[in-house]
C-alpha cells in the first residue's frame, strides 16, 4: 500500500460519521449471529415439544384403549401456550464512584451447566381441549368412563373434553 492510499485511509477511519457506521455494521453482524443461533436452539425445543404432545396423546390413546368396550381410541390434546423454562441467573451489583456522584450497574447472566443455561424451573403448559374418538363411544357408559379418564389423567374439566364414535 503507498503512502498516499494509506493517508486516505487514515482519513476516512477518523472521520466520524465513517467511524459510527463502522461500528454500527459491527454490532449488526454480532446480532445477527446471536439471534441465529437463538433461532436454532428454539426449533430444537419446538420440535421436543411436538414429540411431547404427541407421546401424551399415544400414552392416553393406549390407556383408554384398555377400557372396556372403548375399542379402537384416537386423541387430540391442544395447549393454551407451550413449555415455560426459567432460567438462572446470576446478578453482579458494580459501584463506581465519582468524586461527588456514584453511578450502579447491574450486570445480569445465565448460570451455565455443561454449556446449557441452567433451568430452575419449567411450568408446563395448560390444557385447552381434548378431543376422544372410539368406537365404542355410542354407549353411554363407555363415553362417561373416558370422559371420566381424560379429566383426571389431563386435569381438565368435562366441558373441554369431546368424546365422539370412531367411523368403522
Amino acid at each position: 500500500m503507498n503512502e498516499k492510499n494509506k493517508l486516505e485511509l487514515k482519513k476516512l477511519v477518523q472521520n466520524k460519521h465513517i467511524r459510527l457506521l463502522i461500528i454500527i455494521f459491527i454490532i449488526g453482524i454480532t446480532l445477527m449471529v446471536a439471534f441465529q443461533g437463538q433461532e436454532n436452539d428454539k426449533s430444537v425445543q419446538t420440535d421436543k415439544e411436538i414429540n411431547d404432545v404427541v407421546d401424551d396423546e399415544k400414552r392416553l390413546s393406549d390407556i383408554l384403549s384398555q377400557i372396556e368396550g372403548v375399542g379402537d381410541v384416537s386423541v387430540m390434546i391442544t395447549y393454551y401456550e407451550t413449555v415455560r423454562k426459567d432460567i438462572a441467573y446470576e446478578t453482579k451489583t458494580n459501584s463506581m464512584g465519582n468524586n461527588d456522584r456514584s453511578e450502579e450497574s447491574e450486570d445480569k447472566k445465565a448460570v451455565m451447566s455443561d454449556g446449557k443455561p441452567m433451568i430452575i424451573k419449567e411450568t408446563y403448559p395448560r390444557v385447552k381441549g381434548v378431543i376422544v374418538t372410539a368406537s365404542g363411544a355410542d354407549d353411554v357408559h363407555v363415553k362417561s368412563a373416558i370422559s371420566r379418564a381424560v379429566t383426571a389423567v389431563l386435569d381438565v374439566s368435562a366441558h373441554r373434553v369431546c368424546i365422539y364414535k370412531k367411523e368403522d
